[in-house]
């Protein structure tokens, strides 16, 4: 035991595991931070299809007020005309949701003053309309919900309070169930723009298909190169040699067919088995599934031959921090600023995108799977071309250690032919 422990590669498993999860706690408390979890750059709209109310003192502070930071959260926020505008916006999922004032809104609130001066004991409060991105996360929509509704609260409360103001200018009186109506004068209701179902498993279908193509990449790569390269030697020691050209092959023959097999089955399983809502084919699923798939063993591929036997330190992290800074289970605008740098800057955030566009956008290129398709299969081409350099460099290395071994194995009958 104690010759065993002064071998310094036996404490590898030791340290090596600590380090790791080291770095997947550094990477997974910043992003579940709990309270302190902020959005940034939440992007919002208003719209205004009553130029009256945007024209006028009241629409004019409302849109002047927009909250811009309130409570650590930052927003964006993109003023309309038209509703259509607004909705074509959350189809192509630029935009986490919208407030409608309608075309009628001064009009019909004109009228609501009118019907309480006047004493009608029964009054119908101003609809206003909410509209939810229902394809983003089930936070971003709750939080788009909170928002929006606060806003359709205090436009509510600006009209509550002129028509006070002007019932008090006018000694007008009021009844007990007619001043509780007076205080709710609009109306908001809410409205999913792309009518997904309920049974969407949470806004999450898109991030578990592309979570299993990451491990499906991390792992394959991993055992294939670790299985075979255990044959190879038990094959060299049997007196059967094999070229690292052969392994290689064999290697990235294996690795394509489980990828294959693992992009039929996701569709099969998710969309089959499980019944999960999806927008677009299953025929498009697989292809881009199977573009992930590939893409993700191509980066841990690459990341296997650069670092060799420290490859699973340097992939795991990698990996870690891909799933995290996706935007797939926490929204990207509720992510830290160095998971959102990072996320831009890996190919599994606009694999979500591509993927969620598919499920809940109709295939939408606008909606992210237009930036998925030119953004993916570039990372893919730039991780192939790193791993045919690695093995050329590896090949001719392998090379030069055979001649290296035939010129020595040739010299002691070099010099038994001259004594």
């Amino acid at each position: 035991m104690k010759n065993l422990l002064k071998i310094k590669f036996a404490w590898f498993p030791v340290w090596s595991v600590a380090v790791l999860m080291l770095s997947m706690i550094l990477i997974y408390l910043p992003v579940f931070s709990g309270a302190d979890q902020r959005m940034h750059d939440f992007p919002l709209i208003l719209v205004s299809e009553d130029s009256d109310f945007a024209d006028s003192p009241e629409g004019k502070a409302i849109i002047s007020n927009l909250v811009k930071q309130q409570d650590g959260h930052s927003f964006v926020w993109q003023i309309e005309s038209s509703k259509e505008t607004a909705i074509q916006a959350i189809k192509e999922n630029k935009a986490n949701g919208a407030l409608v004032i309608p075309a009628n809104f001064s009009e019909q609130t004109s009228a609501l003053q009118q019907s309480f001066l006047s004493g009608e004991a029964d009054h119908t409060a101003v609809p206003i309309e909410i509209l939810l991105n229902d394809g983003a996360s089930q936070m971003a929509s709750s939080f788009s919900t909170t928002v929006l509704q606060s806003l359709a609260s205090s436009i509510s409360d600006m009209v509550s309070g002129g028509i006070k103001a002007e019932m008090t200018k006018q000694q007008a009186l009021l009844s007990p169930m007619t001043a509780s109506q007076l205080d709710h004068p609009i109306e908001s209701k809410v409205t999913s723009v792309l009518g997904l179902p309920s049974d969407t498993n949470k806004g999450m279908t898109p991030f578990m298909i592309v979570l299993i193509a990451s491990i499906t990449g991390l792992m394959g790569t991993q055992m294939i190169h670790g299985y075979l390269g255990g044959i190879s030697d038990s094959l060299k020691s049997h007196g059967v040699p094999l070229t690292y050209s052969k392994v290689f092959a064999t290697e990235i023959l294996l690795s394509a067919i489980l990828m294959i097999a693992v992009a039929a089955v996701i569709p099969v399983a998710v969309f089959g088995l499980y019944g999960s809502y999806h927008s677009s084919g299953i025929i498009s699923i697989f292809l881009f599934t199977l573009l992930c798939t590939m893409t993700m063993f191509a980066m841990f591929k690459m990341i296997g031959m650069l670092f060799g036997k420290w490859a699973m330190l340097a992939a795991f992290p990698v990996n870690i921090l891909g799933i995290f800074a996706s935007g797939g289970a926490i929204p990207v605008t509720n992510l830290p600023d160095f998971h959102r740098i990072v996320g831009n800057m890996m190919p599994i955030r606009y694999m979500i995108d591509g993927m969620r566009s598919l499920l809940y956008y109709g295939g939408n290129m606008e909606a992210g799977l237009g930036k998925a398709l030119l953004i993916v299969p570039t990372f893919f081409l730039l991780f192939s071309a790193i791993i045919v350099i690695a093995f050329l460099w590896k090949r001719n290395q392998e090379n030069k250690k055979q001649q290296h071994q035939q010129q020595d194995s040739s010299r002691p009958a070099q010099a038994a032919i001259s004594a």
